[in-house]
């Protein structure tokens, strides 16, 4: 960590407008790179893919990826890594999680949520109550969905390919821990029809997916510690994957950061 030089206001403050004049320069790069990712061309989803959902009275119900946009133009499917021989959900997609926003924002704006996981409904349900969330969430246990997008790499299934490379440029760079078993992302739909503007009624259209580092920007947590002098303070607890734990599993030492470190 470097150290911090301590300075007086008239000498921070232009050293404080150059950094603002980088951070527009990035708000302005990153409006033009929204733009461009709408102007991606759609494909159109030809599998009728199923899921299992969970229904007000607790009972199963099967669901399309239709139903999933609950009469809405736009779908955000959240890839959460679940699977079915865990007892609970990846702690890094447990992170991202609870950043999800209230979905009304979202159903305002004509845009419905899901995530989808391979774990067996019945324990995507138990974990969703332990971590208090309320977000549809629906099992693709026994459906492609999960290969044809990305989001589990099993070679006996389908041909390996995160973020867009396949196994061998994986292996190259040394990412090959990308290379197997589930892996988090997202994948963005459009419904055809009158609502779009886009295609056929009651066809759904892909447009848009990210992995790895993806959607980090997504969540909060990093962005608030991107802006202390500390930063992220990576690797402070020693958790794997992103290096937070899931919010109940804290220790009263976890929550003191450094403090607990150091010897305070």
């Amino acid at each position: 960590m470097a150290p911090k030089e301590i300075v007086t206001y008239e000498e921070y403050l232009p050293m404080r407008l150059a950094l603002l004049e980088k951070e527009k320069q990035a708000t302005r790069a990153r409006d033009e790179l929204s733009a461009a990712r709408r102007q991606l061309p759609l494909v159109e989803v030809a599998t009728s893919y199923k899921f299992t959902a969970v229904d007000a009275a607790g009972d199963h119900k099967e669901v399309t990826l239709l139903d999933l946009f609950n009469g809405r133009p736009q779908l955000i499917i959240y890839h959460f890594m679940f699977d079915p021989s865990w007892d609970a959900g990846c702690s890094s997609c447990s992170l991202f999680a609870d950043h999800i926003p209230p979905l009304e924002h979202l159903n305002s704006h004509s845009t419905s949520f899901a995530a989808v996981s391979r774990a067996p409904v019945e324990k995507i349900e138990a974990y969703k109550k332990r971590m208090g969330w309320k977000f549809p969430w629906v099992s693709s246990n026994g459906t492609n969905f999960n290969y044809d997008f990305h989001a589990t790499q099993d070679e006996s299934v389908a041909p390996i390919q995160y973020n867009f490379k396949d196994k061998a440029e994986l292996e190259r760079r040394g990412m090959d821990y990308f290379a197997r078993g589930e892996q988090p992302g997202h994948s963005v739909f459009v419904l055809g029809g009158e609502k779009s503007g886009i295609g056929e009624p009651g066809k759904a259209y892909h447009s848009y997916s990210a992995y790895a580092r993806g959607g980090e920007h997504l969540i909060g947590t990093l962005s608030w510690l991107d802006m202390a002098p500390l930063g992220r303070l990576d690797g402070i607890n020693g958790v794997a994957g992103l290096g937070y734990k899931r919010r109940d599993e804290y220790t009263d030492d976890d929550l003191k950061g450094i403090e607990a470190r150091i010897g305070a």
